[in-house]
């Protein structure tokens, strides 16, 4: 009787841990849709790249008590993930290692108001510009005036290292290029004095010239005035993931969706 009785307990046991072992639809990275049958493919979760020091792009907020990433590149790349059934996680590093950390598989995408230079280009793909950006110059209010980029000569001017900002200061001769890890170090520096100016995008000027009131935006003759285009960078030669990040850039466009997120960031 004992024995008949354990060997029950064991057929059970054993039919208990087969069913344990097997994975629902959507744990196998199916849901089913319960109207015609269709299966659709589970939420995949992407590493985005970014450097929360350009505001309105990206920057940090505390917001109930908790550090978070806002932004016009947060909300855009969190759309476009929800278009491809996508669930996004940011990590925030130095803008100069985003194209390395892409090029690694360190991260899926960077979205950092990045613009594709040529020397970008060779090492990762570019998805269609999502925004349009000129270079100003930051100064103390109450310093000299610069009308012309000759006036910069022998002045210090911050730049964030890596950025288009900083490949056309370089190119001015005469001026001492300071570059930085993070904007906020040289703006930090510009309030106390240690450098002349600092040389960055105008939506992201206007966002520091806010919080810095004793701060003003001037855009000399001789800068290049000319738009750049900020891209989202991707592995290079995944043509599938490009065309699927473009088509829904475009789908955000065409619903109106984009221009909501300009008039949340920038009007």
């Amino acid at each position: 009787m004992k024995k008949g009785l354990m060997l029950l307990l064991i057929i059970i046991l054993v039919f208990g841990l087969i069913g344990c072992g097997t994975k629902a639809p959507e744990e196998q990275g199916e849901e089913t849709n319960g109207e015609n049958g269709e299966t659709n493919d589970e939420v995949v979760t992407i590493k985005v790249g970014t450097s929360a020091d350009f505001p309105p792009f990206e920057s940090h907020e505390v917001i109930n008590g908790e550090d978070v990433i806002v932004g016009f590149d947060i909300d855009l790349i969190n759309e476009i993930a929800k278009e491809l059934n996508m669930k996004v996680e940011i990590e925030d590093m130095d803008f100069n290692g985003l194209v390395a950390a892409v090029q690694s598989k360190k991260i899926d995408m960077a979205i950092a108001g990045m613009a594709p230079d040529e020397d970008r280009k060779e090492k990762v793909d570019f998805s269609d510009p999502y925004y349009y950006a000129s270079q100003t110059i930051i100064i103390k209010k109450g310093a000299e005036d610069v009308t012309n980029m000759d006036q910069l000569k022998g002045k210090v001017v911050g730049s964030q290292l890596g950025t288009t900002s900083d490949d056309i200061i370089s190119e001015f001769q005469g001026v001492e290029v300071k570059k930085y890890n993070k904007v906020n170090d040289a703006i930090l520096d510009l309030n106390n004095g240690r450098i002349d100016a600092v040389i960055l995008e105008d939506s992201i000027a206007d966002a520091y010239i806010e919080k810095n009131p004793e701060l003003k935006i001037v855009i000399p003759e001789g800068l290049n005035e000319e738009e750049d285009p900020f891209c989202i960078a991707l592995p290079k030669g995944n043509e599938e993931l490009l065309n699927k990040v473009n088509a829904a850039l475009q789908k955000i466009k065409d619903t109106g969706k984009y221009d909501e997120l300009i008039s949340k960031w920038f009007e």
